[in-house]
Formats: C-alpha cells, sequence, structure tokens
C-alpha cells in the first residue's frame, strides 16, 4: 500500500518579507521594453518593405512565366503597401500614405483595376518599387509639428 503525505500547512509558517519595488528600476525595465518593442516592429516593417521589393523585383524580372500567378503577386504587394500605408499614417508621412493606398488600389487582387499584361505594365511595376525603397529611409517616430 502507498502512503501520501500531505504537505505541512502554510498557514503556521510566516512568509518572507517582500522586497519593495524601486520605481526608478520599474521605469528602467518598464523603457527598456518599449525600446524592444520598437525595434521588433521596425525589423518587422523593414522586411515587409523588402519582401514587397522582391516580389516587385521578381515579377518584372520573369515578367511573362508570371501570368498564372498574378493574383499572388497582386495580393502579397497589395498587403505590403497597406502595412507600409498604415505606418506612414502613424508617424505622419501623409504623402507617402497617399502613395501607397495608390498602390493598394493597383494592386488589389479581389477587384483588379489594371490587368498586368503587356510591355507598358512592366514599368508601372518597375516604377512601384520606388516608394518602398523611399520608405526604407524612414524612422518610426512621429513628426513632431511645430505649434
Amino acid at each position: 500500500m502507498v502512503t501520501l503525505e500531505l504537505p505541512e500547512s502554510q498557514h503556521g509558517k510566516a512568509r518572507p518579507p517582500a522586497k519593495q519595488l524601486d520605481e526608478a528600476v520599474w521605469q528602467v525595465w518598464v523603457a527598456r521594453g518599449r525600446a524592444r518593442d520598437r525595434q521588433a516592429s521596425a525589423a518587422r516593417l523593414k522586411a515587409v518593405k523588402w519582401f514587397s521589393i522582391a516580389a516587385l523585383l521578381i515579377t518584372a524580372g520573369v515578367w511573362s512565366g508570371l501570368a498564372p500567378y498574378q493574383i499572388v503577386v497582386s495580393f502579397l504587394v497589395a498587403a505590403g503597401a497597406l502595412v507600409v500605408l498604415f505606418q506612414a499614417v502613424h508617424i505622419g508621412h501623409y504623402i507617402f500614405a497617399t502613395v501607397f493606398a495608390a498602390l493598394v488600389m493597383l494592386y488589389n487582387p479581389v477587384i483588379p483595376i489594371v490587368s498586368f499584361s503587356g510591355e507598358w505594365q512592366r514599368v508601372v511595376v518597375i516604377a512601384s518599387v520606388l516608394p518602398f525603397v523611399a520608405s526604407l529611409s524612414w524612422r518610426n517616430e512621429r513628426k513632431e509639428h511645430d505649434a
């Protein structure tokens, strides 16, 4: 037969004293966490931009073989442009936000505005790389407006 021993009750023992939280240490810890979150967010945004650039350049490079996959490419580029659009609005780059909104509409996979089938559309695809390249130089901080 197996016997089971129960642990002693905690009611009779005194708890160790709790260490007081230093406000300065807490603020440093919070600031470090926020900085780490900003760095991770910036890295994800940069990855989206580079992925969109790569998708557009690959599309321009293998133009004739990509016709069956046009909807996939359109979805990827529109999603990337949408992410960068939200970031542009968040940091106050409204002109760039307008450009990326136009890219979202141009590459909209649900209701396509343009069919990328001719050679002149290749120029549009190559030109679509430029806003993504320009957005790589952004800082992820809000612009301060002078009052």
